[in-house]
């Protein structure tokens, strides 16, 4: 069986980025709230990307904060946990 999935460089990336914002909500240090906003976000980046892969027809589009958003949030978390251990 053929997989009628069509993977470019932006599905790939939006599926990668969501994983490491899904991994970067184990961090240790984190708040709830911050693991459940990693999780989430990182979910859509995976889910976002991996359905339209799976498209036959259509235009979708990937915005520039594609590639902003899941940067920005690992970074904002990073320093969330790193701030929290060097500021006590």
């Amino acid at each position: 069986m053929q997989s009628s999935a069509q993977w470019s460089a932006y599905e790939i990336f939006s599926v990668l980025s969501g994983i490491v914002l899904i991994g970067a909500a184990f961090i240790p240090g984190l708040t709830v709230k911050d693991r459940a906003s990693a999780v989430m976000g990182g979910g859509f980046f995976v889910g976002y990307g991996w359905y339209v892969a799976h498209q036959t027809s259509g235009t979708f589009e990937f915005p520039v904060m594609i590639f902003v958003i899941p940067a920005a949030a690992v970074i904002y978390l990073l320093v969330k946990v790193f701030g929290h251990t060097h500021g006590t």
